[in-house]
């Protein structure tokens, strides 16, 4: 799957008609040095020095601590080591780190709601299809694209290419700078503070479908076709993102996530994304001027 939405990216890059062929260019270099990690470290992290007992919780925080803090000192005049990860196994989350140019995907994430092998491709690409895609995204959104192929900051994009980009930025930041009713009256997001996360949702559901219409063909089959419940495989795609982000919050966490947190509360991470998307419109016959249809689409990646 995290070829099959690399290979979506190569041809979504090839496509756009904002970038000239310098950009172009040096964005596929990018793509290409991107290292895939998943579920787990290549080799595993020693901690037979921490010494954890059953009596003694501020005594266990202590060793952990200092563990971690030597560990971090020792790494001081020493090569980087790219085949570390930020996050362990378990963990239900995904990253992108910019200056090693990896995509990284813990075994946690890689359950239920987000991945099962026993479901079809379409509930896949819709849930950890679109996940990956957006790690992928976050390559080249508004933070990601300053760096190159081997982490480095440096802006190898022309001065033309780059003005593109910033205005179809600002009309994702735009978009999403909104009010927040489940958080309270009064209380706006600001678009600027989750243009990142917001350029990625979006690229990552556009990569996730390209993906997954491509593996449909080579089944001889459509986006348009339906499965055995009666759905098609477009819609269960849709049906299957929305349903990875389902949740509760209640309104004091709703105003903290709002001032605090790069990524958007889950409602718009679902409905902000597809209302953009003509292939949203199609799947489920919405029309101009209904809510789930929006008249001044973004669209970055």
């Amino acid at each position: 799957m995290v070829h099959a939405i690399e290979r979506a990216m190569h041809d979504d890059i090839e496509s756009v008609n904002w970038m000239t062929p310098a950009t172009k260019e040096q964005a596929m270099v990018k793509l290409k040095g991107i290292e895939d990690k998943i579920g787990y470290p290549s080799h595993w992290r020693d901690y037979s020095s921490v010494k954890v007992t059953r009596d003694n919780y501020l005594g266990n925080v202590e060793q952990a601590s200092s563990f971690e803090l030597e560990r971090w000192v020792a790494k001081i005049g020493k090569p980087v080591d790219r085949s570390e990860w930020t996050m362990t196994p378990p963990t239900i989350n995904a990253y992108y780190d910019p200056q090693l140019n990896t995509i990284n995907f813990p075994a946690g994430i890689l359950q239920p709601p987000f991945f099962e092998k026993t479901m079809d491709d379409s509930v896949n690409y819709g849930a950890i299809g679109m996940v990956i895609g957006h790690e992928l995204t976050h390559g080249f959104d508004d933070q990601g694209r300053k760096f190159d192929a081997h982490g480095n900051l440096r802006d190898w994009w022309t001065a033309e290419d780059a003005k593109q980009y910033d205005e179809r930025g600002k009309c994702i930041s735009d978009e999403y700078t909104q009010e927040v009713p489940d958080a309270g009256p009064g209380v706006k997001q600001n678009g600027l503070l989750t243009q990142g996360e917001d350029t990625a949702d979006n690229g990552g559901i556009h990569l996730a479908l390209f993906a997954l219409e491509a593996e449909l063909k080579k089944q001889g089959k459509s986006l348009d076709d339906k499965g055995p419940d009666g759905w098609t495989y477009r819609q269960r795609f849709f049906l299957s993102n929305a349903y990875s982000w389902c949740a509760n919050i209640r309104p004091e966490v709703a105003r903290l996530i709002v001032t605090t947190d790069p990524h958007s509360m889950p409602i718009f991470r679902i409905d902000d994304v597809v209302s953009n998307m003509s292939e949203f419109a199609q799947a489920f016959g919405c029309k101009a001027g209904q809510k789930m249809v929006r008249a001044n689409a973004c669209r970055v990646w």
